[in-house]
């Protein structure tokens, strides 16, 4: 039985004018009946008249191989609709498993980052409970410092005073230079200190720094206004711890007037 194709009206005419050889199975057509055109949509009439006249042998003949013709074309598109759906389900099946291969991966990752937005807020959670306890125990701190604060402010007050240094009253003392102007001194005691030392001792050991740093000097003045001290050997150990001596501080009024006047004596 020879191999028969069929082809379509426009494919049928562009490749049988080139030359009678089949696309398909590249047989030579160059027998009269080897290539004809069929009208799918036969009339009435070319029905009845195709195969009249010829014996029931020949027709049967005819239909059998017309029947034969359209297994094989069918068989021929049966195994190429089986080829396009074995296509798309191997695309199909490589699709599919690259998707599942993209979700595994987006799903991996979607873990992976829910997992460190937990621990982003476990370490949030526990970073402001340590700034809640960082800050109450800075307010803490502050108040003590500020409680602290006026414990030395109010002890310094009480303490640093000229009547802690000498256990009375500072005096302020006036006396008059030369022109009987007025000269303002201050007394302070000279001793050992041990009054100082067991008071400080008393104030639960707190120490202060001093509240202003001044020099002792011999002031410019004349020398018959100067107070000198007793020496040492007229003073005994009773007196020694209560000596005193007199500053002049440059500061006091009428000094430059007595630094003038003394130059006025020297000549």
């Amino acid at each position: 039985m020879l191999r028969k194709d069929i082809f379509c009206d426009e494919d049928g005419t562009r490749e049988f004018n080139k030359s009678l050889v089949c696309p398909a199975c590249e047989t030579n057509l160059s027998a009269k009946f080897d290539v004809i055109r069929v009208d799918l949509q036969a009339s009435e009439q070319f029905k009845s008249m195709v195969l009249a006249g010829q014996k029931p042998e020949v027709i049967m003949e005819i239909c059998s191989r017309a029947l034969a013709f359209w297994t094989y074309q069918t068989h021929q598109e049966k195994m190429y609709q089986d080829y396009v759906a074995n296509k798309a389900k191997e695309k199909t099946s490589q699709l599919e498993q690259y998707y599942n291969q993209v979700l595994s991966k987006v799903q991996a990752e979607l873990n992976c980052i829910l997992f460190s937005v937990l621990d982003d807020k476990k370490d949030l959670e526990d970073t402001k409970k340590r700034y809640n306890e960082l800050s109450e125990k800075l307010m803490e701190k502050n108040r003590q410092y500020l409680k602290l604060q006026g414990m030395y402010d109010s002890l310094r007050r009480k303490t640093i005073t000229p009547s802690v240094l000498e256990g009375r009253e500072e005096h302020f003392l006036e006396s008059r230079g030369l022109g009987g102007q007025m000269k303002h001194v201050f007394e302070i005691p000279l001793g050992t200190g041990g009054d100082l030392l067991r008071r400080s001792a008393s104030s639960a050991d707190v120490r202060y720094p001093a509240e202003r740093e001044f020099h002792v000097f011999d002031p410019p003045v004349p020398e018959s206004v100067r107070v000198s001290t007793p020496s040492h050997r007229q003073l005994n150990d009773t007196d020694a711890a209560s000596r005193k001596f007199t500053l002049d501080f440059t500061g006091t009024p009428g000094i430059s007037k007595r630094l003038g006047q003394k130059g006025n004596n020297k000549d």
